[in-house]
């Protein structure tokens, strides 16, 4: 629709004081041939509204393993409702998967990947989550600024609170209009390093084609590193230790990386959702975990009965253990037997077993993590199995995390794997590692609907071992499953399942090949509520996806045209003009579609622009009276003056100082007096003005108030005359 622009009868300009005898500055005009034409792509500067979707245009992903984030971290805390985050670089470029820089519009995510206090107490409490703090709290926000090379201004304040020395990662997301993945290309990101890494997050503004795949396997919290130091015979009651004599390294957490406890690095209790290690010696390293019930818990995992011996066997290390259920990760085997025995007659920590009696000291599997508060995590890694041959494996890694943000549909024939990882490597004649536990992964359709895709977020298989000779030792223990949240949870393949236990293929347990390693537990899935918004307090998500925004200088008049894609919410856009692209004037108003997911397109025609280059900008205001600015953008007019034109004159009434925006045909000789309503001048000055278009300012030496006509006469006797009023 067409509507005529209003304008005000006086208009404001941004004062620039110069002298009352010269003009500062002069504009220059270049010449253009025809019409000209921009487009943009929801390039937005809004301060006041979270969305700017669309603003990266539509990506398709071609090739494997493609990263599309920017990872930086969190140099100080921040509190809630805090607009200011201190970053270690601010650009978040430095790979070049951007366009450029940081800048206005774009999204990041804030997320804290650690710092939950864990109990350290020396008996069965060990490991237990006593505080979240502010472990797993996230938030996507809008930038508004990044005014150095280590702040990032935000347009919201935030929903929570941040602590940095928990590991604080702050993510840049690309804005899609739309995203393709093609069957065989992948996306995906690089490994937790302590630091960041771990996530990928998108967000777009319309739909996902999935047909390739999301893949953060292994990406997640780290499992336990080998150790090649060993008491004989162990301890295998032992919870934590700083002596690596005594047990395995612990697997990564939300508590920290294993070296980092202050109780301690070694042995069997897991800490948070990390999996125990495995004790001395050569006990199995425990599996990794993330989502499930905590009350659920007791860390010995889910004993495999698919063979009617096992379960004769599980049941010889304690009455019933055969029917053990646990949340989380598995846990590990036992220790280092020389005989060959029978599994399943002689129990666990018999003496006929030789070695270190078959006890039972396999590292506990990793706790399950409460997702009721709304929080997210990584898969914690798996514990290491104890090792002094150097043929032990390290824990697993756990899954990482993908968050889409999707304004419609989710749809293809791909997968997102959110998996941990496995411990591929066999063990020869020492402790195996724990699987890693699941990741996490979760789909915001804020009005569509995800379909047909699978999704994994699977504990991964702890560690087996291979050895020809009556020795044994214990297998790894799988990982804990992880966390799938979806909007309106579809009926999709989706699989938490816990990961499998390893075996061992002595000759000694022939009969029972898992030798004290179990299986992890499920993990869950949810569904979002609809009134679930993932973006900073106070936010909008995706109310308007602008797909255009183009000037068209016709011969007297500038054609304003946009169309939208969708919008929610939307009750009007104003058109602002400005000659400077600093100070904008409000040229006209046109009423949105309120909501629509269709195409639409809208024009406003400006009947008296400027002549040389001006600039556009669109404003959306919701009904609730959020805005959303869209970035200006400029068209060049040459059409030849023939008589002085004031664009803007103002304040008016006036009390000292009138800023003046004119157009002038030629260097000129500018004579501008001050008349009375009757026709008596009060007032006179004359200064010198070059062609083209000119900013600046008179001081009228009058003191009584009343109504005033200006007139503005160049050398030729061209004359311009105004109404002003004197306060």
């Amino acid at each position: 629709m067409s509507y005529r622009s209003k304008r005000r009868s006086l208009r404001q300009v941004q004062k620039q004081s110069i002298s009352m005898r010269k003009v500062v500055f002069a504009f220059s005009f270049a010449a253009i041939a025809g019409a000209t034409f921009f487009i943009i792509n929801n390039l937005g500067t809004s301060e006041s509204a979270l969305a700017n979707p669309g603003k990266d245009g539509t990506k398709t992903i071609t090739a494997a393993n493609t990263i599309v984030n920017e990872y930086t971290t969190l140099s100080s805390n921040v509190s809630v409702g805090g607009t200011s985050l201190t970053v270690a670089s601010s650009t978040l470029n430095a790979n070049s998967r951007f366009a450029g820089s940081l800048a206005a519009g774009d999204l990041v995510l804030i997320i804290q990947m650690q710092g939950a206090s864990i109990t350290t107490s020396d008996n069965s409490s060990y490991g237990n989550v006593s505080n979240y703090n502010n472990c797993g709290r996230y938030e996507f926000a809008k930038v508004s600024a990044r005014p150095n090379s280590t702040t990032i201004t935000l347009a919201n304040g935030l929903r929570y609170g941040y602590t940095s020395s928990g590991k604080v990662q702050v993510i840049r997301v690309p804005r899609y209009s739309d995203l393709t993945i093609n069957n065989g290309a992948s996306i995906t990101c690089p490994d937790w390093d302590g630091s960041t890494g771990g996530i990928v997050a998108v967000e777009s503004a319309n739909n996902v084609a999935l047909n390739g795949s999301i893949d953060v396997t292994g990406k997640g919290f780290r499992g336990g590193s080998i150790e090649q130091n060993s008491n004989l015979p162990g301890n295998a009651s032992k919870r934590r230790s700083s002596d690596s004599k005594e047990g395995a390294e612990k697997g990564e957490s939300i508590a920290g990386l294993a070296s980092a406890l202050s109780s301690g690095a070694y042995c069997r209790n897991a800490p948070a959702n990390g999996g125990g290690g495995g004790n001395a010696h050569n006990c199995a390293g425990g599996g990794g975990a993330n989502a499930g019930s905590p009350a659920a818990w007791n860390g010995n995992g889910n004993p495999d009965n698919s063979n009617a011996n096992w379960t004769t066997a599980w049941n010889l290390e304690s009455s019933g253990f055969a029917n053990n259920t646990s949340t989380g990760g598995g846990r590990g085997g036992y220790s280092y037997s020389s005989n060959d025995g029978n599994e399943l007659t002689r129990a666990p920590g018999h003496s006929d077993w030789g070695g270190d009696n078959r006890l039972n000291g396999g590292g506990f599997g990793g706790r399950p993590l409460d997702y009721s508060g709304g929080r997210i995590f990584m898969g914690g890694g798996g514990g290491a199995g104890d090792s002094n041959n150097g043929t032990g494996t390290a824990g697993a890694d756990g899954g990482g995390i993908v968050f889409l943000l999707v304004k419609n549909n989710v749809t293809g024939s791909g997968t997102i794997y959110a998996n941990g990882s496995s411990v591929t490597t066999q063990t020869g004649n020492d402790g195996a590692g724990g699987g890693g536990g699941g990741g996490t992964v979760f789909i915001y359709n804020h009005t569509g609907a995800t379909s047909s895709i699978s999704i994994e977020a699977k504990g991964g298989t702890g560690g087996s071992q291979n050895l020809s000779w009556p020795e044994a030792e214990g297998a790894g223990g799988g990982g804990g499953g992880g966390y799938v949240a979806i909007s309106n949870l579809p009926a999709i393949s989706i699989s938490v399942a816990g990961g499998a236990n390893g075996t061992s293929n002595s000759p000694s347990v022939s009969n029972f090949t898992p030798n004290g390693g179990t299986k992890g537990g499920p993990g869950e899935t949810a569904t979002l509520l609809s009134t679930f918004n993932p973006y900073s307090a106070g936010s909008s998500p995706l109310p308007v996806v602008l797909t255009s925004f183009s000037l068209m200088p016709e011969e007297n008049v500038v054609r304003v045209k946009w169309t939208t894609s969708s919008e929610i919410n939307n009750d009007f856009f104003k058109v602002e003009r400005s000659w400077d692209a600093y100070s904008f004037e409000e040229i006209g108003r046109v009423s949105g579609a309120g909501n629509s997911s269709v195409a639409r397109s809208y024009m406003l025609t400006d009947d008296e622009p400027f002549n040389g280059t001006s600039y556009y900008r669109l404003t959306q205001i919701d009904y609730d009276g959020q805005s959303e600015t869209f970035a200006p953008q400029s068209v060049t007019r040459t059409t030849v003056l023939t008589e002085l034109k004031i664009n803007t004159i103002g304040p008016n009434p006036f009390i000292d100082e009138l800023s003046i925006l004119m157009e002038f045909p030629e260097s000129t000789t500018l004579r501008a007096e001050l008349f009375t309503q009757d026709g008596k001048k009060v007032w006179e000055t004359i200064q010198e003005v070059s062609q083209g278009r000119q900013s600046f300012t008179l001081t009228p030496e009058v003191t009584n108030s009343g109504v005033y006509l200006l007139r503005l006469t160049d050398s030729k006797d061209n004359t311009v005359v105004t109404r002003l009023v004197k306060k």
